[in-house]
């Protein structure tokens, strides 16, 4: 759905030059890993977006969203 697709660009906007696929899945799942507390990634709007999901099913819709260009990874 868009509204999804809305929410994983808004969590990655918060990712540029921070993190990557696993911070993204964290801040999505509302995790209370130390380097999401630490670059105070718990103060975006779509932490916690998926917090009833499994890690592996959220970093499945990553994975789409990367195949369908809506992210890109670069190193």
């Amino acid at each position: 759905p868009m509204e999804d697709i809305r929410v994983i660009l808004r969590g990655a906007d918060e990712l540029i030059s921070t993190g990557g696929r696993s911070m993204l899945a964290k801040i999505l799942k509302g995790s209370k890993d130390k380097k999401i507390l630490e670059y105070k990634l718990n103060e975006c709007p779509a932490y916690g977006y998926y917090h009833d999901l499994k890690l592996a099913d959220i970093m499945h819709y990553i994975d789409w969203m990367i195949d369908e260009d809506y992210l890109r990874i670069e190193l």
